[in-house]
């Protein structure tokens, strides 16, 4: 990654925890793709802890244009990146964190299979 990771917790102090498992699904993430210019990830949890509240990721990735002109259609980028947003909510923050990871992969999965195919 060329920026480095930025992580921002809303309504709570940093949870050592949740962190930990931002970092340690990047990393993985990082093994699949090592094209992200930068990630975002956004922790917010209720401002009371009661039955039923949740806690929201939300993961800004920067990508190279080049890896979604195609699917774009075929335009042209204006700009040199793109952005591509997850956003998760779970009960448990760690889970969210993964669940997060996990749709992001997916995303960024489709994204290289549609730049690595020839155009018809």
């Amino acid at each position: 990654m060329i920026l480095p990771l930025q992580i921002e917790f809303h309504n709570t102090q940093p949870i050592e925890d949740v962190e930990f498992h931002i970092r340690r699904e990047l990393a993985e993430l990082e093994k699949f793709y090592n094209g992200l210019v930068s990630c975002r990830v956004d922790v917010e949890v209720p401002e009371h802890a009661r039955k039923g509240s949740v806690s929201e990721i939300r993961i800004d990735f920067v990508v190279p244009a080049k890896d979604v002109a195609r699917e774009l259609g075929g335009i042209e980028a204006k700009r040199d990146t793109e952005h591509l947003e997850v956003k998760v909510q779970r009960k448990d923050a760690s889970m969210a964190v993964h669940a997060a990871f996990n749709i992001a992969r997916r995303r960024l999965e489709e994204l290289t299979e549609g730049s690595s195919r020839k155009p018809s």
